[in-house]
C-alpha cells in the first residue's frame, strides 16, 4: 500500500519537510513539490514525496493525511506523546519522541489545522513511592520536582505542546474514578483474588514463562516478587471477538506494521481478565467502591489523554471529555506500552458509550 510519510527538522533558516528515500533504483509514484511560503520571515520549504511502498523503506514517522487533500482549516488534529514516568528525570527516549511529535504538530498547523498536542507526566504506582523513600521525599514533592524537569527540558527544546496532563491533577483523578465507576456498574469489574509474580519495575504481573532464572525481569534482570492479593479485575476476555475485528477492519491502526503483528498476536493467543487494583499501593488513585485499594497506574495513566482536553475552568466530566476529541488523530508510544495503549485506545471507551469508535484516519504509532 503506497502511504506518504512525512517528517519535519528544524534548522537554523527554516523547516524541511521530507520522507524516507527508496533506493534509487526505484522511481517515485510522483513528482517531487515545492512549495516555499513566507512566514515570520522565515522561507519554509516543504518537500513531499509519496515513496512505492513507505512500510518497506523504513519510513520512520507517518502523516494520516497528504497535504493536497483539500481545506483540512477546520479539521483539529489531536497528537499524544507518552505520558512519561516521573521514578526518574527525562533522559535521550523521552526527547526522542517528543520531538518527533513536535515535528508532526508543526507539520499539521502549516496545513491550517487547529492542533491539540498533549504531553505530561504519569505519577502514581508503587515504583515512584519508592524512588521518593530513597531521596526523603514524599511522593508528591518527588512528582513535582520530576515533572517540572520534564517541563524544562520540552521548553528548552522548544516543544510546542499545547497541554500539559499530570496524573495527580484532581481534574484527571476525578475522571478516573467515574470511568472506573462507569465500568463497574456495566459488569466490567468484579473482586477476585489473584496470585501471580510481580515485577515491581515494570509494575505488572509476569508469565512465568517469560522470567529468567530465580524469577528475574528479563527487563530489568531483578528478581519478581510472589504477590497473593484480592483485586479488582477488568473483564477483558469478553471483548475479544470485538477487538479482533476492529483490527481486521483497520489494518494501518497500528503502525509499523511488525508492532500491528505483535498486537494481533495478543488477541488471537487469547486475552485474559487483569488486575487493575493494587492492594498493597497507597501512592494511587482510590478505588471508588473500596477506598483501601488503589487504581493499577496503565488503567490511570491513559485515561490521561482523554483529561487532556478538559479546560483548567471546566469541570470534569468524561462524557464532555470524550465529546470534545475522541479518539486522538496520532498516539505517539513507546514499543513497551502497544500492549496498553491499544486496549485503552481500542476497548475500555466503547464500553462507556456502548459503541465502538470509527478507527478510519486514527494511528497509533510506536516509535
Amino acid at each position: 500500500m503506497t502511504m506518504a510519510c512525512k517528517a519535519q527538522l528544524s534548522i537554523p533558516n527554516g523547516l524541511w519537510f521530507f520522507s524516507s528515500s527508496p533506493p534509487l533504483s526505484h522511481p517515485f509514484s510522483n513528482s517531487i513539490n515545492f512549495r516555499k511560503n513566507y512566514f515570520r520571515s522565515r522561507v519554509l520549504v516543504r518537500q513531499t514525496y509519496q515513496c512505492w511502498n513507505s512500510r518497506r523503506y523504513g519510513g520512520a514517522l507517518y502523516s494520516t493525511c497528504n497535504a493536497n487533500d483539500g481545506d483540512r482549516s477546520s479539521d483539529t488534529f489531536f497528537l499524544t506523546t507518552p505520558l512519561y514516568y516521573v521514578n526518574a528525570p527525562p533522559h535521550m527516549g523521552s526527547a526522542y519522541t517528543t520531538i518527533a511529535a513536535d515535528a508532526i504538530a508543526r507539520f499539521q498547523r502549516l496545513l491550517g489545522k487547529k492542533v491539540i498536542f498533549a504531553t505530561g507526566t504519569d505519577e502514581h504506582g508503587e515504583k515512584i513511592a519508592t524512588a521518593a523513600a530513597a531521596r526523603g521525599w514524599t511522593p508528591s514533592e518527588h512528582c513535582d520536582i520530576v515533572s517540572q524537569a520534564y517541563k524544562a527540558l520540552w521548553r528548552d527544546l522548544e516543544i510546542s505542546y499545547d497541554k500539559f496532563v499530570r496524573t495527580t491533577d484532581p481534574k484527571h483523578e476525578a475522571v478516573v474514578k467515574e470511568f472506573y465507576s462507569k465500568l463497574f456498574s456495566k459488569g466490567d469489574i468484579y473482586r477476585a483474588d489473584y496470585e501471580g509474580i510481580y515485577c515491581v519495575n515494570c509494575e505488572e504481573y509476569k508469565d512465568e514463562k517469560e522470567l529468567l532464572e530465580n524469577d528475574c525481569c528479563p527487563v530489568h534482570l531483578k528478581p519478581c516478587v510472589r504477590k497473593k492479593e484480592d483485586n479488582y479485575f477488568f473483564a477483558l476476555s469478553k471483548y475479544q471477538k470485538q477487538l479482533e475485528e476492529k483490527l481486521q477492519l483497520n489494518p494501518d491502526f497500528v503502525l509499523p506494521y511488525f508492532r500491528l503483528n505483535e498486537v494481533q498476536g495478543w488477541i488471537k493467543s487469547g486475552l485474559k481478565d487483569f488486575s487493575i487494583s493494587r492492594a498493597s499501593v497507597d501512592w494511587g488513585v482510590a478505588v471508588p467502591n473500596d477506598p483501601k485499594q488503589t487504581i493499577y497506574v496503565w488503567f490511570d495513566a491513559l485515561l490521561g489523554y482523554i483529561s487532556a482536553v478538559i479546560e483548567d475552568k471546566e469541570m470534569p466530566d468524561l462524557h464532555h471529555a470524550v465529546s470534545l476529541k475522541w479518539p486522538a488523530s496520532l498516539h505517539l508510544i513507546g514499543k513497551k506500552q502497544t500492549f496498553f495503549t491499544y486496549l485503552e485506545k481500542k476497548d475500555s471507551l466503547p464500553m462507556v458509550n456502548q459503541r465502538f469508535y470509527s478507527s478510519k484516519n486514527k494511528k497509533c504509532l510506536v516509535v
